[in-house]
């Protein structure tokens, strides 16, 4: 058994998918007897200092608000919580930034402690080798206990950055298959469309996720632009908000929408049910333009629902091309509407590659059997 302080920028009521991931893998390190804290930032005021989500411990440092002196009274807040509390702690695990895991590997060497550093996104490493501040965070950063990176690009900027071999450890993000798994019959799936006021038969194309730039919503748009005139019960349901995101073009697409009257767009905004829309849609799309190892691609795989993803990142290692999904050039519109057409015209290749891809989630994707890889990574660090 170890004690883990999670460290991480963002975690609930704030959503996303990195805050979202950890919540769920918690309940099953703590099946595995570790104790878990949660440390994270203060955003804004409505949220308590000491707070429990889940029943388990959430501490939120710093002052309220996004500005410089608000961030940098966050990473001395911190690192000076860090110190003096480390009696509590076996293993500061931080998630997400090389910042974060720069911050906690410090205080561990401080107070004899472990680290490990979850990195998320590729393309954070290898800039930081071009400014002395950088090079500075990176000899901490290449001092952690452990690096987990999930894809294959982080794997390639750590071995940039010349990280040990040895202290770097592949374990992908997880899918909860049983929530994301359940066929809805016929009745259902009519009373569904009816909700929505759709034609029983129509043919319901998902995305998921924050409508955001790089998530590449204007590709999908350009996409969907050539399917929808030609063909009468298709729809498409973008599910999520871009709201308090910084490259938000949630208003530019409705405006976008709204000016070429297009009618067969359905805006669904956020949700707490999202295996509901995925136990009933027929194809589930992911334009885009940058990734680490996206829930919402793998809880639609999870569903047992085809996918066209963009062939990059977390994408590429998740979707198999012609057996789980289609991958396309990131920022190809064409190629795109090539894949949501092929779907459309091939049923059997839908229900086949569906079954698929529910699968591979099921095989190697369940949150049992990641928690069992961090439980490993636990004992070998802290040994």
């Amino acid at each position: 058994m170890s004690k883990i302080l999670m460290v991480t920028e963002r975690y609930i009521p704030i959503w996303g998918g990195a805050e979202n991931q950890l919540r769920q893998l918690i309940p099953h390190l703590l099946e595995q007897n570790h104790m878990v804290r949660v440390v994270t930032r203060r955003w804004h005021p409505g949220l308590l200092k000491y707070d429990r989500v889940d029943d388990i411990p959430v501490i939120r440092l710093g002052i309220p608000g996004q500005s410089q002196l608000a961030k940098l009274v966050f990473v001395c807040h911190l690192l000076v919580f860090l110190i003096w509390n480390s009696s509590k702690s076996d293993i500061f695990h931080s998630h997400g930034a090389v910042k974060m895991g720069v911050i906690c590997r410090i205080a561990s060497l401080l107070n004899g402690r472990k680290n490990i550093v979850k990195i998320a996104t590729a393309g954070k490493i290898a800039p930081l080798t071009k400014s002395i501040l950088g090079r500075v965070q990176l000899y901490f950063f290449k001092n952690s206990n452990a690096v987990i990176c999930m894809t294959a690009e982080i794997e390639k900027e750590l071995d940039y950055i010349g990280f040990p071999e040895e202290r770097t450890v592949k374990i992908p993000n997880a899918v909860d298959c049983s929530r994301f798994f359940r066929q809805s019959s016929e009745r259902e799936r009519k009373r569904f469309r009816e909700e929505l006021n759709l034609p029983e038969d129509a043919c319901i194309v998902l995305f998921s996720g924050r409508l955001v730039y790089r998530k590449g919503l204007d590709v999908l748009i350009r996409a969907w632009c050539g399917i929808g005139p030609g063909r009468k019960n298709i729809y498409l349901l973008l599910i999520g908000s871009g709201k308090g995101q910084p490259d938000s073009i949630e208003i530019e697409i409705k405006k976008q929408i709204k000016d070429m009257q297009i009618s067969n767009i359905i805006f669904i905004g956020e949700t707490d049910t999202p295996e509901l829309y995925l136990a009933n849609g027929d194809i589930f799309v992911f334009p885009s333009r940058q990734e680490g190892f996206p829930n919402a691609l793998m809880e639609a795989m999870a569903s047992g629902l085809p996918v066209a993803a963009s062939r990059i990142g977390g994408n590429v290692e998740l979707v198999t091309h012609g057996k789980t999904g289609m991958l396309f050039e990131q920022g190809s519109h064409d190629e795109l509407y090539k894949c949501i057409e092929q779907f459309y015209e091939n049923k059997d290749l839908m229900r086949g590659m569906g079954v698929n891809a529910r699968r591979c989630m099921e095989e190697s994707y369940s949150f049992q059997r990641i928690a069992a890889h961090y439980n490993d990574l636990y004992r070998r660090v802290s040994s």
